[in-house]
């Protein structure tokens, strides 16, 4: 099931204090979990994009083609958000188009033409890793207020959408629960996926007035806690609530926190306590 995240986080806080404030405004302690993460990339932009390409153009049943043209418009969202001003530009001047998803509204008997175009593969080359889409797969050993433990695995596409000038991060996710992290691990291996690296961390977890709050705790790092909301009025008055503004937030991964300290996990293939 997918669902859109609108976060925000408050860094080095002292977790005690905040536990205090949030039980004495009324919040509930769910529990306390310890969770194992396998972080896995995809397949570069332009190398799904030639492969797509391909079957398309060696496909003579049309539910086949129809199948890659599908895997063609869904990788164009992606690089959609990627785009730059620039980008844009040479989109509109080429196609007359401001993003590549357009191309699918345009007359069917156009459509394979364009993607085969010399100007738009070219175009697409640019566009290799894919920094704002990752795989996850998460095992959480959860601890409740009354000692009662619950394990759960889930496999997760994260994927941050493009910046809409709020201030606010967008994160589009993708998640379904799966039995074992040790089989999923070697049924995505299988598929040709190898994990980038292996992640721990901590978390307490909070309801206030029907908002999560987290309060995370990994390797090397200060604890910060993380709140969700609908909108960035919800997120202003919940942090506000808890005594803080709006601008002392922040909206980014863990992995650009860690950057702020002179880490880059992105090149670690562990990060355990």
């Amino acid at each position: 099931m997918s669902n859109m995240e609108l976060e925000m986080k408050i860094l080095n806080i002292n977790e005690k204090e905040l536990s205090k404030k949030i039980e004495k405004l009324g919040g509930k302690y769910i529990s306390t979990s310890k969770q194992y993460l396998y972080v896995y990339d995809l397949m570069y932009i332009n190398q799904r994009y030639h492969s797509y390409l391909y079957e398309l153009s060696n496909e003579t049943l049309k539910l086949r083609k129809n199948i890659n043209l599908e895997k063609i418009k869904n990788l164009f969202f992606e690089i959609d958000q990627l785009l730059s001003d620039t980008d844009i530009l040479f989109l509109n001047n080429k196609f007359n188009i401001n993003k590549l998803s357009e191309i699918f509204t345009m007359p069917e008997t156009a459509i394979e033409k364009i993607l085969n175009d010399k100007n738009l593969l070219n175009f697409i080359e640019n566009y290799k890793m894919t920094p704002q889409k990752w795989i996850r797969l998460r095992k959480s050993v959860e601890e409740n207020a009354n000692g009662n433990q619950k394990e759960t695995t889930t496999l997760t596409i994260k994927h941050i959408l493009k910046n809409d000038n709020s201030g606010i991060q967008q994160m589009k996710e993708t998640e379904i629960l799966v039995n074992s992290l040790e089989e999923t691990n070697e049924l995505l291996e299988n598929l040709g996926f190898s994990y980038r690296s292996y992640q721990e961390k901590k978390r307490i977890k909070y309801i206030l007035n029907e908002h999560e709050i987290d309060i995370d705790t990994w390797p090397k790092l200060p604890t910060y806690f993380e709140v969700e909301g609908k909108d960035k009025k919800d997120l202003e008055n919940l942090l506000n609530l808890l005594g803080y503004s709006f601008e002392e937030a922040v909206s980014c991964t863990v992995d650009e926190i860690y950057q702020t300290i002179g880490m880059d996990i992105n090149n670690m293939k562990e990060l355990r306590f």
